[in-house]
């Protein structure tokens, strides 16, 4: 792969674009990924390397604005509440640089709770009825 890429780059500029922090695209795809491509975009392309260095960051909170942020939290957690599900386990919004998760069964469910969320929300709509409801 590395011989590759090396190739490759004499010519085209090579990036990678990942979903993760620089750490997990590191473990995925080496240490020094960073210095075997051009352009590294990490956490959906919100922060940037360009051979080698660091060029830039954005996020959602600075792009946004707190205000926006909390009323768009509060919002979910509200209808989060209101809903009875057979189970609720754990986080219900996971923050990120780029994104925020909402989850109203609960990022700690097992596979099998988050399985059967999943089923009962194609009968039941939580997460369409959720959206509908913030548009208005």
């Amino acid at each position: 792969m590395h011989a590759f890429l090396k190739k490759l780059r004499n010519n085209v500029k090579v990036g990678v674009v990942g979903g993760s922090d620089l750490d997990k695209i590191k473990e995925q795809l080496g240490e020094d990924v960073i210095t075997k491509v051009d352009y590294v975009f990490a956490e959906n392309g919100l922060v940037a390397y360009k051979d080698g260095s660091f060029l830039s960051r954005q996020s959602i909170q600075n792009h946004m604005g707190e205000d926006v942020l909390q009323e768009f939290i509060n919002y979910c957690l509200t209808y989060i509440a209101k809903i009875r599900l057979p189970k609720k386990r754990g986080t219900f919004i996971e923050f990120r640089n780029g994104m925020i998760n909402v989850s109203p069964v609960g990022r700690s469910c097992s596979q099998e709770e988050r399985i059967e969320f999943y089923e009962l929300d194609k009968v039941s709509l939580f997460i369409e009825n959720c959206y509908r409801t913030a548009a208005q």
